[in-house]
């Protein structure tokens, strides 16, 4: 895939899962410690699997910790970047 299509597929994610990023980066930037940092992680990845399945879950996982980086939240981001998620849903 040319690098040009790559930055046009994450920008149309970008727009399309705005509601998403920005309320999960909100939620995990706001915890207080690692367990509830964890916690935050799971239900956010948790529910966008649920809206839009697992294919889609590695980009918005780079986009998510993308986010976290630009709010000052590294290892959040590194958290967010390293979570592995089994999905057991179907999603659209």
């Amino acid at each position: 895939m040319p690098k040009g299509s790559s930055g046009a597929a994450a920008a149309t994610a970008r727009v399309t899962y705005a509601l998403e990023l920005a309320r999960g980066a909100s939620h995990i930037s706001s915890t207080l410690s690692p367990e509830t940092e964890r916690r935050a992680i799971v239900e956010t990845v948790g529910e966008f699997c649920d809206l839009y399945g697992e294919t889609k879950l590695p980009l918005f996982q780079k986009l998510l910790a993308e986010e976290l980086r630009q709010r000052g939240k590294k290892e959040a981001a590194l958290a967010v970047a390293q979570f592995k998620f089994v999905c057991n849903c179907t999603g659209q």
